[in-house]
């Protein structure tokens, strides 16, 4: 699944509180209210390589050289991220 990072629509921004990472939409009126989505270290690190214009491969990459994991367990975990990335950015 290679995933278009242009279909997501501005007004996503990644923030770090107390340790944890949050997806926020700044751009929802609040009703109904969207919460954030809670990303832990690898899904903000994926969320930063697609912001930055990697592709789903580059991102593979970039991770199995940060982490040193198997790519193939790597590729599993980032298309399992982007369609949960893709499910919440549809939500209204």
């Amino acid at each position: 699944m290679e995933f278009d990072m242009s279909k997501i629509k501005a007004g996503y921004t990644l923030r770090r509180v107390a340790g944890t990472y949050f997806l926020l939409d700044i751009t929802q009126s609040g009703r109904p209210y969207k919460k954030p989505l809670q990303l832990n270290e690898v899904g903000a690190d994926i969320w930063t390589f697609l912001q930055e214009g990697c592709s789903e491969d580059e991102v593979v990459k970039k991770l199995q050289e940060e982490y040193g994991v198997d790519a193939e367990m790597l590729r599993s975990d980032v298309e399992e991220f982007l369609q949960t990335l893709s499910n919440y950015v549809s939500k209204k």
